[in-house]
Order: structure tokens, then sequence, then C-alpha cells
């Protein structure tokens, strides 16, 4: 059994909420995020990032501090209101092949450290650190986990019944993503909502292990338990059939020192090698590897794992490491060496072709995504996945509603 809660959200006026939410700020270059900033007074970017770039010179704390002073501006300006009873929201971002269905709630702490919800990579304690001082020195938790919830728990059959209800906010970004969202305050949907979560073993965390793991970092550091708001974590759960996870690919900037020719032999005797091919038009087999060289497009059929591999040593992404990015071209830490650069999946066989013929990298790598089923049989074995594995979506937005941790 998995506990979530309804809680009073801060959420945008419905006339601004296509002007509130945000994506990380992280995700956009500079240059994007100070046009961002100039045009649109309303962006919870503001909030994120109140000193536009200018707080060098300042300390953690104080930077924390200008987004609490930020966050209370808005409230200020009427910009923010607070529901009057505790809901939970259902959220559902759509485009063009794509769509998403979850609920916004509180989600114990308690559960996450009792293992109820499972991780699948590492994290680093100095950004868990870093994360616990925001959400303490700021009083609120404005960008959800994404947990995923197995097959077969009847969420879907509830949310249902309230997509004929008109929504509370309904507008699209310019991504082409169209947002719909409702405030579920109904006793008994909450009442049914909360029954089907007492069937369900374990969430999964898809995105934002560290926002988990400082959630509970703050709430052990305050001795908070029970009801008290640190005591919870704002979560998007949203059913495995609405999670969309694709394949993070791998592009190296140095074959090692050597030529292509040298290269592809050296993938020869890893595999059977295949091509020049065309451009792939579909995802890898399971054990196999499009490879991008200047040379065209190859297929490589990897080495299988020997029988008493683990889970996480299983996945195309960790024997693609094993047999071909260490040993071959001297990459032995994805996570620190500088000639890796990972692309998601999304910009698709074309962007690692464009990066090869420019010159901005050697060789790249299109992997098949992770499925599901291997994220959660990584996840229950307590093992963890190389650095990025997964490119999941849906991308939530910042700001769309905001969790007090300082009351209910």
């Amino acid at each position: 059994m998995v506990r979530i809660r309804p809680f009073r959200a801060w959420r945008p006026t419905a006339d601004k909420a296509h002007l509130v939410g945000s994506r990380s700020y992280v995700s956009y270059t500079d240059d994007q995020l100070r046009e961002k900033l100039l045009g649109n007074p309303f962006s919870f970017l503001h909030v994120i990032h109140p000193d536009h770039g200018n707080d060098a010179h300042l300390s953690r704390h104080d930077r924390f501090q200008n987004v609490r002073r930020k966050w209370n501006e808005f409230i200020g300006e009427g910009w923010y209101v607070r529901d009057e009873r505790p809901c939970i929201y259902l959220y559902e971002q759509s485009r063009k092949g794509l769509l998403s269905r979850g609920l916004i709630a509180a989600v114990s702490v308690g559960d996450y450290r009792g293992g109820k919800v499972k991780v699948h990579e590492h994290t680093l304690q100095a950004r868990e650190e870093l994360f616990k001082d925001y959400l303490d020195a700021t009083g609120i938790n404005a960008e959800p986990v994404l947990l995923a919830a197995p097959a077969g728990n009847g969420l879907e059959a509830v949310m249902s019944e309230v997509l004929n209800e008109r929504p509370t906010y309904d507008f699209s970004t310019t991504d082409r993503i169209r947002h719909r969202f409702w405030a579920i305050h109904e006793p008994a949907l909450l009442e049914a909502l909360g029954q089907r979560f007492t069937g369900i073993d374990a969430l999964y965390i898809a995105d934002g292990h560290h926002r988990m793991a400082s959630s509970a970092r703050l709430a052990e550091s305050k001795g908070a338990f029970a009801d008290a708001p640190k005591a919870w974590c704002l979560a998007f759960i949203v059913p495995e059939e609405h999670l969309h996870i694709h394949n993070f690919d791998r592009a190296v900037t140095s074959l090692n020192g050597m030529e292509t020719d040298e290269f592809l032999e050296a993938l020869s005797n890893v595999g059977d090698l295949k091509g020049p091919l065309e451009t792939p038009s579909t995802a890898p087999e399971h054990g196999t590897v499009n490879v991008c060289t200047r040379q065209g497009w190859f297929s490589l059929a990897l080495p299988a794992p020997d029988g008493v591999a683990s889970a996480a040593e299983r996945l195309d992404a960790s024997v693609l490491s094993d047999a071909v990015l260490d040993p071959v071209l001297g990459i032995h830490d994805l996570r620190t060496d500088p000639h890796v650069r990972f692309v998601p999946g999304t910009s698709g066989p074309e962007e690692l072709e464009r990066l090869v013929k420019g010159g901005d990298a050697a060789v790249a790598f299109n992997l098949r995504p992770v499925s599901f089923g291997e994220l959660k049989a990584v996840a229950d074995a307590g093992d963890r996945m190389p650095p990025k594995s997964t490119y999941i979506e849906p991308k939530l937005r910042s700001g769309i509603t905001v969790y007090s941790l300082e009351d209910l």
C-alpha cells in the first residue's frame, strides 16, 4: 500500500496559467532564459531564477531567500490563489502521438524510505543537500517528482469519471502541447482514488530522484512525520500506460586515436557488424545498436550478457558501455568523461547524423528505449541503471501546482 493525500495547492489564476508554467530553468540556454524573463513577467522562471544570472556574488542562503521573496511577490500580485479545500489534481498533456494523464498529490517520504517508492538511479549527496536547503529556505515545492504506477491499478477508471467535467485549466504552450487540469475535491472521488492506492505495492520514480531524496532529507532534518507538510513530497503519479520512455543516445567526440576504418574493424571484433545502411527509421532490436560514423550507418550486434548478469547489466546501454565505450573508446565513466554527449531519443537518428556529419561527434550510438518492465526489474532488484538510460515524458511544468511545506 502506498499513501497519498490531497493538499491545498497554490495555483495560478485561470487567465495566467498558460503564462506561468515553465520548464525547468536548466533546460533553457542563457539566451532563451533571458528572452523568457524579459518577455513574460508572469513566468514562474522569475521565481526559480529571480536574480537573472546576477547571483554569483550571493551565498546559497541569499539566493534561496530571493526565491522566497519573489514567490511572495507573485502571491501579493494576485497571480496565485490557494484552494480552500484539499484536492488531488488530474493533469493531462497531449500532442500529436502522445497522451499522458495522471494525478498530482502528496506522497509520503516515509514510503520512499520504506522502499515503496522505488529508485533506479544513483543520486549525489551534494545535490540532495542543495535541494533540501532550497526547500527549507523557500518553503515551497513547485516541481513534482514523476512517479509511475504499474498497470492494473484501476486509476484510469476513476480518472475517466473526471474527464467529462469542465477543466480548471485548458491551454496550449508554444511547444504544441495541450494542457488540461482538473481540481478534484469531491469526497467520493477522493475516497475512490485513495482506495485504488491501497492495492498498489510500490510506485517507481521515473524522473526526480534528487527531488524525492531531498524531500526525505528535509523531513529527517526537521523531525517531520505523520501529517506534517514536510513529511510529504509533491508528486505527479502516472499509470504505466501513460508513461512514455524514450532512449538516450550517445554521441562521442573522439575515436580514442583511431581512424574510422580502424574503429569499424574494432567493432567487427565485438559482434556482427552490418553496413553501411540507410538512416534507421525504427528503433534497433534488443541486443543491437545502430552506429553512425563518418562512413555511414552500421548495425552492431552486442554480446549477450552472461547468465548471472543483473537486470541493470542486461540493459543494452550497459552492454554497450562494457563492450564498446570502455574497452574500445576508453570511456571509463559516463558521468565524468568529457567526450560523451547524451542526446534525447526524441531528437531522432537524424540529430545523431547531423552531429557526426557536422564534425561535432566522431561516432554516435542509437539505442533501443528501455521498457517499463526493464525499469521495474532494475528498481525491484535494488539495482541502478547507467547514467542517462531513459528520457521520459511527460515533462512537467514548474509552478502549475505549488505545495506549501509550512502549513496545510
